[in-house]
């Protein structure tokens, strides 16, 4: 978060939220049906994938406009998402910035951080014009691509929460191969549907001691 590193077992939106960090061992994603369809929907765009020194005007008035058309809780602003409210623009991180164009014209922006082994997305956002285009799902496989390329990993894409799909876009890459992180036994284990379900709260009047 920011410029720090933090990790959470819960989440606070209407009520209180189990969320389950994700991962995926880059060798083991294989390309689905699903995937090359999202592909052939943007095969006559342009990316760029550089590394990030400056903010790019065109990825703040992108995001500005992406900001307003969505309807739950995200980033503020690309810079307050990468450096927080300090106003400090020193990257302590290896940070990527994804650019998708078409002919010309800025429509989706990315960005996610690497290490020696590992990758992190840190925000996406598109044109509210081209939502059909499953932009968003577009700049994962963009990131996967690169980190193949050059043999990492793992890559995480952050969480799934229990009780929401809000956020189970992440698992498109194959429920299969997915792996989430259980805080008590400490282990990365396979997904399993059950995580998503949030359990109902006991109803039954307990007895007080």
């Amino acid at each position: 978060m920011h410029q720090t590193i933090f990790t959470s077992s819960h989440v606070g939106l209407d009520e209180i939220y189990r969320v389950h960090w994700l991962r995926y061992a880059i060798n083991e994603i294989r390309d689905r049906t699903s995937h090359q369809r999202i592909r052939n929907r943007n095969k006559n765009f342009q990316f760029i994938i550089e590394d990030f020194i400056v903010l790019h005007a065109d990825h703040v008035n992108l995001h500005k406009r992406y900001r307003s058309s969505i309807d739950f809780d995200g980033a503020w602003s690309i810079e307050e998402c990468l450096f927080g409210e300090e106003g400090t623009r020193k990257n302590i991180y290896n940070t990527k910035c994804i650019s998708v164009f078409d002919q010309g014209k800025i429509i989706a922006g990315g960005y996610f951080d690497v290490g020696d082994k590992s990758a992190a997305s840190i925000l996406h956002f598109f044109d509210p014009l081209y939502k059909s285009n499953s932009l968003g799902k577009y700049l994962i496989l963009l990131t996967i691509d690169y980190l193949k390329l050059n043999r990492y990993e793992f890559y995480y894409p952050g969480y799934v929460v229990e009780g929401l799909s809000k956020m189970n876009y992440k698992l498109f890459l194959g429920k299969e191969v997915a792996q989430y992180f259980d805080p008590e036994m400490v282990t990365w284990n396979y997904f399993q549907e059950s995580i998503l379900v949030k359990p109902k709260l006991d109803s039954g009047y307990g007895t007080l001691l």
